[in-house]
Protein backbone atom coordinates (compact mmCIF):
# COMPACT_ATOMS: atom_id res chain seq x y z
CA UNK A 1 0.00 0.00 0.00
CA UNK A 2 2.73 2.58 0.84
CA UNK A 3 4.32 1.49 -2.45
CA UNK A 4 1.09 2.43 -4.44
CA UNK A 5 -0.09 5.23 -2.55
CA UNK A 6 2.71 7.54 -1.83
CA UNK A 7 1.55 10.73 -3.23
CA UNK A 8 -1.07 11.03 -0.60
CA UNK A 9 2.17 11.72 1.88
CA UNK A 10 2.90 14.77 0.39
CA UNK A 11 2.13 17.13 3.68
CA UNK A 12 4.74 15.64 6.51
CA UNK A 13 3.07 15.08 9.55
CA UNK A 14 5.54 15.31 12.55
CA UNK A 15 8.98 15.61 12.62
CA UNK A 16 9.89 19.07 15.02
CA UNK A 17 8.01 21.36 17.07
CA UNK A 18 5.83 23.41 15.18
CA UNK A 19 6.79 27.41 15.55
CA UNK A 20 4.50 29.20 18.05
CA UNK A 21 1.69 31.44 17.20
CA UNK A 22 1.62 35.11 18.43
CA UNK A 23 -1.14 36.22 20.21
CA UNK A 24 -2.80 37.94 17.67
CA UNK A 25 -2.38 35.03 15.11
CA UNK A 26 -3.85 33.03 18.22
CA UNK A 27 -6.80 35.37 18.67
CA UNK A 28 -7.50 35.40 15.23
CA UNK A 29 -7.47 31.31 14.84
CA UNK A 30 -10.06 31.40 17.99
CA UNK A 31 -12.33 34.10 16.57
CA UNK A 32 -12.47 33.46 12.44
CA UNK A 33 -13.93 29.92 12.57
CA UNK A 34 -16.67 31.19 14.82
CA UNK A 35 -17.26 34.36 13.38
CA UNK A 36 -17.95 32.07 10.09
CA UNK A 37 -20.45 29.89 11.76
CA UNK A 38 -22.28 32.77 12.53
CA UNK A 39 -22.59 33.63 9.62
CA UNK A 40 -23.47 30.48 8.44
CA UNK A 41 -26.43 30.89 11.25
CA UNK A 42 -27.44 34.35 9.61
CA UNK A 43 -27.52 33.02 5.96
CA UNK A 44 -28.85 29.78 6.90
CA UNK A 45 -32.21 32.23 8.04
CA UNK A 46 -32.35 33.89 4.72
CA UNK A 47 -34.07 32.12 1.58
CA UNK A 48 -31.99 30.83 -0.91
CA UNK A 49 -32.12 33.41 -3.26
CA UNK A 50 -31.53 36.27 -0.92
CA UNK A 51 -28.25 34.24 0.14
CA UNK A 52 -27.73 34.70 -3.07
CA UNK A 53 -27.78 37.81 -3.62
CA UNK A 54 -26.01 39.39 -0.49
CA UNK A 55 -23.10 36.66 -1.99
CA UNK A 56 -23.42 38.95 -5.01
CA UNK A 57 -22.72 41.91 -3.31
CA UNK A 58 -19.65 40.13 -1.03
CA UNK A 59 -18.15 39.45 -4.81
CA UNK A 60 -18.68 42.70 -5.69
CA UNK A 61 -16.85 44.02 -2.83
CA UNK A 62 -14.18 42.14 -3.45
CA UNK A 63 -13.62 42.61 -6.94
CA UNK A 64 -13.23 46.73 -5.62
CA UNK A 65 -11.00 45.40 -3.03
CA UNK A 66 -8.86 42.94 -3.97
CA UNK A 67 -6.66 44.67 -6.41
CA UNK A 68 -4.00 41.97 -6.72
CA UNK A 69 -6.57 38.96 -7.53
CA UNK A 70 -8.32 41.25 -9.94
CA UNK A 71 -5.44 42.16 -11.90
CA UNK A 72 -4.07 38.43 -11.38
CA UNK A 73 -7.36 37.70 -12.83
CA UNK A 74 -7.35 40.14 -16.41
CA UNK A 75 -3.89 38.59 -17.00
CA UNK A 76 -4.47 34.89 -16.94
CA UNK A 77 -7.39 35.54 -19.01
CA UNK A 78 -5.11 37.57 -21.23
CA UNK A 79 -2.79 34.96 -21.74
CA UNK A 80 -5.48 32.19 -22.07
CA UNK A 81 -8.24 33.98 -24.21
CA UNK A 82 -6.45 36.53 -26.19
CA UNK A 83 -9.18 36.46 -28.87
CA UNK A 84 -11.52 37.83 -26.85
CA UNK A 85 -12.08 41.23 -26.77
CA UNK A 86 -10.76 43.22 -23.99
CA UNK A 87 -14.51 44.23 -22.63
CA UNK A 88 -15.23 40.39 -22.43
CA UNK A 89 -12.58 39.54 -20.36
CA UNK A 90 -13.48 42.35 -17.75
CA UNK A 91 -16.93 40.94 -17.79
CA UNK A 92 -15.38 37.47 -17.03
CA UNK A 93 -13.55 38.30 -14.38
CA UNK A 94 -15.64 40.38 -12.94
CA UNK A 95 -18.18 37.83 -13.03
CA UNK A 96 -15.97 35.30 -11.30
CA UNK A 97 -16.08 37.37 -8.15
CA UNK A 98 -19.23 37.56 -7.96
CA UNK A 99 -19.77 33.87 -8.54
CA UNK A 100 -17.29 33.09 -5.94
CA UNK A 101 -19.66 35.44 -3.62
CA UNK A 102 -22.42 33.16 -4.48
CA UNK A 103 -20.78 29.86 -4.14
CA UNK A 104 -19.31 31.15 -0.13
CA UNK A 105 -22.72 32.57 0.96
CA UNK A 106 -24.43 29.36 -0.77
CA UNK A 107 -22.25 27.12 0.86
CA UNK A 108 -23.36 28.44 4.38
CA UNK A 109 -26.84 28.85 4.15
CA UNK A 110 -26.87 25.44 2.82
CA UNK A 111 -25.02 24.22 5.99
CA UNK A 112 -28.12 24.01 8.19
CA UNK A 113 -30.28 22.88 5.28
CA UNK A 114 -31.69 19.09 4.69
CA UNK A 115 -30.23 16.58 1.88
CA UNK A 116 -33.74 17.29 0.55
CA UNK A 117 -33.69 20.96 -0.01
CA UNK A 118 -30.16 21.03 -1.28
CA UNK A 119 -30.98 18.49 -3.58
CA UNK A 120 -34.10 20.85 -4.91
CA UNK A 121 -31.13 22.80 -6.18
CA UNK A 122 -29.80 20.49 -8.17
CA UNK A 123 -29.99 18.50 -11.64
CA UNK A 124 -28.19 15.86 -12.97
CA UNK A 125 -26.82 14.98 -16.34
CA UNK A 126 -24.97 11.52 -18.05
CA UNK A 127 -26.02 9.75 -14.21
CA UNK A 128 -25.87 6.90 -17.07
CA UNK A 129 -21.93 7.22 -16.80
CA UNK A 130 -21.42 6.77 -13.59
CA UNK A 131 -23.83 3.97 -13.25
CA UNK A 132 -21.71 1.99 -16.11
CA UNK A 133 -18.90 2.61 -14.03
CA UNK A 134 -20.81 1.11 -10.93
CA UNK A 135 -21.90 -1.63 -13.24
CA UNK A 136 -18.64 -2.73 -14.51
CA UNK A 137 -16.81 -3.20 -10.91
CA UNK A 138 -13.94 -1.23 -11.04
CA UNK A 139 -13.24 1.95 -8.69
CA UNK A 140 -14.48 5.58 -9.67
CA UNK A 141 -12.31 8.43 -9.38
CA UNK A 142 -14.26 11.52 -10.16
CA UNK A 143 -12.43 13.99 -11.99
CA UNK A 144 -13.35 17.93 -11.52
CA UNK A 145 -11.94 21.29 -11.05
CA UNK A 146 -12.89 24.59 -9.08
CA UNK A 147 -15.80 25.02 -11.28
CA UNK A 148 -19.42 26.33 -10.80
CA UNK A 149 -19.82 25.42 -7.08
CA UNK A 150 -17.75 21.73 -7.56
CA UNK A 151 -18.47 21.00 -3.68
CA UNK A 152 -22.41 19.83 -4.59
CA UNK A 153 -21.12 17.20 -6.82
CA UNK A 154 -20.66 14.78 -4.26
CA UNK A 155 -24.50 15.53 -2.61
CA UNK A 156 -25.40 13.97 -6.23
CA UNK A 157 -23.25 11.22 -6.10
CA UNK A 158 -24.06 10.62 -2.29
CA UNK A 159 -27.40 10.68 -3.33
CA UNK A 160 -27.44 7.78 -6.26
CA UNK A 161 -25.42 5.42 -3.85
CA UNK A 162 -22.09 5.96 -4.64
CA UNK A 163 -20.33 8.49 -1.31
CA UNK A 164 -17.65 10.12 -2.84
CA UNK A 165 -14.33 11.42 -0.87
CA UNK A 166 -11.98 13.93 -1.63
CA UNK A 167 -8.80 14.09 -0.72
CA UNK A 168 -7.23 17.58 0.03
CA UNK A 169 -4.59 19.24 2.08
CA UNK A 170 -5.43 20.20 5.61
CA UNK A 171 -6.12 23.99 6.31
CA UNK A 172 -3.57 24.98 9.30
CA UNK A 173 -6.36 26.51 11.31
CA UNK A 174 -8.05 23.64 13.08
CA UNK A 175 -11.03 24.92 13.86
CA UNK A 176 -11.64 26.09 9.97
CA UNK A 177 -10.90 22.48 8.80
CA UNK A 178 -13.40 21.26 11.09
CA UNK A 179 -15.89 23.57 9.75
CA UNK A 180 -15.05 22.59 6.12
CA UNK A 181 -15.09 18.97 7.24
CA UNK A 182 -18.50 19.28 8.61
CA UNK A 183 -19.48 21.11 5.47
CA UNK A 184 -18.62 18.58 2.86
CA UNK A 185 -20.07 15.71 5.07
CA UNK A 186 -23.33 17.13 5.49
CA UNK A 187 -23.20 17.29 1.62
CA UNK A 188 -21.82 14.13 1.57
CA UNK A 189 -18.41 13.98 0.57
CA UNK A 190 -16.08 12.63 3.29
CA UNK A 191 -12.68 14.05 3.90
CA UNK A 192 -9.55 12.23 3.31
CA UNK A 193 -6.61 14.49 4.80
CA UNK A 194 -3.80 14.46 2.47
CA UNK A 195 -0.57 13.57 4.38
CA UNK A 196 -1.95 12.41 7.17
CA UNK A 197 -1.64 8.95 9.31
CA UNK A 198 -4.20 6.48 7.56
CA UNK A 199 -4.60 8.75 4.43
CA UNK A 200 -3.47 5.71 1.80
CA UNK A 201 -5.88 3.30 3.43
CA UNK A 202 -9.06 5.59 3.52
CA UNK A 203 -8.38 5.77 -0.24
CA UNK A 204 -8.08 2.15 -0.86
CA UNK A 205 -11.04 1.84 0.90
CA UNK A 206 -13.40 3.86 -1.01
CA UNK A 207 -12.10 2.64 -4.35
CA UNK A 208 -12.54 -0.52 -3.49
CA UNK A 209 -15.47 -0.48 -1.12
CA UNK A 210 -18.36 1.15 -3.80
CA UNK A 211 -17.35 4.38 -3.32
CA UNK A 212 -15.76 7.16 -5.32
CA UNK A 213 -12.76 8.89 -4.67
CA UNK A 214 -12.93 13.11 -6.16
CA UNK A 215 -9.69 15.05 -7.22
CA UNK A 216 -9.28 17.90 -8.04
CA UNK A 217 -6.20 18.95 -10.58
CA UNK A 218 -6.65 21.91 -12.05
CA UNK A 219 -4.08 24.00 -9.56
CA UNK A 220 -0.28 24.67 -9.41
CA UNK A 221 -0.06 23.06 -5.76
CA UNK A 222 2.86 21.49 -3.19
CA UNK A 223 2.60 17.85 -4.48
CA UNK A 224 3.82 15.73 -7.31
CA UNK A 225 3.38 17.15 -10.82
CA UNK A 226 3.71 17.20 -14.09
CA UNK A 227 3.91 19.70 -17.10
CA UNK A 228 0.91 19.56 -19.35
CA UNK A 229 -0.66 22.20 -21.77
CA UNK A 230 -3.87 24.15 -19.99
CA UNK A 231 -4.72 26.89 -22.53
CA UNK A 232 -2.00 26.01 -24.69
CA UNK A 233 0.35 27.40 -22.12
CA UNK A 234 2.37 24.94 -19.90
CA UNK A 235 1.24 24.21 -16.55
CA UNK A 236 2.45 22.26 -13.88
CA UNK A 237 -0.45 19.83 -12.60
CA UNK A 238 -0.61 17.12 -10.11
CA UNK A 239 -0.12 13.83 -11.04
CA UNK A 240 -1.80 12.03 -8.33
CA UNK A 241 -4.83 11.51 -9.71
CA UNK A 242 -3.93 9.55 -13.04
CA UNK A 243 -1.39 7.64 -11.20
CA UNK A 244 -3.90 6.14 -9.33
CA UNK A 245 -6.44 5.70 -11.84
CA UNK A 246 -4.27 3.43 -13.72
CA UNK A 247 -2.63 1.56 -11.06
CA UNK A 248 -6.04 0.87 -9.92
CA UNK A 249 -7.81 0.39 -12.96
CA UNK A 250 -10.24 2.79 -11.70
CA UNK A 251 -12.98 4.67 -14.43
CA UNK A 252 -11.89 8.49 -14.32
CA UNK A 253 -15.41 10.26 -14.71
CA UNK A 254 -14.72 14.07 -15.63
CA UNK A 255 -17.65 16.06 -13.34
CA UNK A 256 -18.45 19.38 -13.22
CA UNK A 257 -20.75 21.48 -11.67
CA UNK A 258 -22.51 24.22 -13.14
CA UNK A 259 -24.48 27.55 -12.03
CA UNK A 260 -27.64 28.60 -14.38
CA UNK A 261 -28.83 31.68 -14.83
CA UNK A 262 -31.77 31.00 -11.80
CA UNK A 263 -29.63 30.11 -9.49
CA UNK A 264 -30.29 26.55 -9.65
CA UNK A 265 -27.11 24.09 -10.66
CA UNK A 266 -26.27 21.39 -13.42
CA UNK A 267 -24.08 18.33 -12.26
CA UNK A 268 -22.93 16.92 -15.46
CA UNK A 269 -20.92 13.69 -15.60
CA UNK A 270 -19.54 12.63 -18.82
CA UNK A 271 -18.67 9.19 -20.21
CA UNK A 272 -15.22 7.58 -18.58
CA UNK A 273 -11.95 8.21 -20.19
CA UNK A 274 -10.11 5.81 -21.98
CA UNK A 275 -6.50 7.32 -20.66
CA UNK A 276 -3.15 6.58 -22.35
CA UNK A 277 -0.64 4.12 -19.77
CA UNK A 278 1.90 7.16 -19.39
CA UNK A 279 0.78 9.41 -15.85
CA UNK A 280 1.81 12.41 -18.07
CA UNK A 281 -0.16 11.76 -21.13
CA UNK A 282 -3.02 10.31 -18.85
CA UNK A 283 -2.14 13.84 -16.90
CA UNK A 284 -2.47 15.91 -19.99
CA UNK A 285 -5.94 14.35 -21.48
CA UNK A 286 -7.86 15.02 -17.85
CA UNK A 287 -6.93 18.43 -17.89
CA UNK A 288 -7.88 18.89 -21.62
CA UNK A 289 -11.43 17.82 -20.12
CA UNK A 290 -11.23 20.44 -17.19
CA UNK A 291 -10.15 23.36 -19.92
CA UNK A 292 -13.59 22.15 -22.11
CA UNK A 293 -15.37 22.65 -18.84
CA UNK A 294 -13.38 26.18 -18.00
CA UNK A 295 -14.39 27.42 -21.70
CA UNK A 296 -18.05 26.57 -21.76
CA UNK A 297 -18.24 29.05 -18.85
CA UNK A 298 -15.82 30.76 -17.96
CA UNK A 299 -17.11 33.25 -15.44
CA UNK A 300 -17.53 29.95 -13.01
CA UNK A 301 -13.70 29.70 -12.83
CA UNK A 302 -11.12 31.10 -10.16
CA UNK A 303 -8.73 32.85 -12.64
CA UNK A 304 -6.95 34.50 -10.07
CA UNK A 305 -5.17 31.25 -8.78
CA UNK A 306 -1.54 31.26 -9.78
CA UNK A 307 -2.05 28.89 -11.79
CA UNK A 308 0.81 29.41 -14.33
CA UNK A 309 3.02 30.65 -11.35
CA UNK A 310 6.11 27.86 -12.44
CA UNK A 311 7.98 28.56 -15.57
CA UNK A 312 8.68 25.02 -17.55
CA UNK A 313 12.58 24.70 -16.91
CA UNK A 314 13.07 27.37 -14.43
Amino acid sequence: MSRDLHLVRSAPSGGGSRPRRRPLSRLRGALLPATIRAFAFLFGLLPHALALAVGRTLGRLAWRLSGRDRRRSLEHLALALPELPEEERLRIARAGFLFAGMNLAELLHLLKRSRAEILSHLEVEGWENVAAAQAAGRSILILTGHCGNWELIGTALAEGGVPPAAIARPIDDAGLQKLLVDLRSHLGTTTIARGTRGSARQLLEVLRGGGALAMLIDQDTKVDGVWVPFFGRPAFTPVGAAEIALRQKAHVLPSFAERRPDGSHLIRFLPALDLPQDPQEATALMTAKIEEQVRRRPEQWVWWHKRWRRQAGA
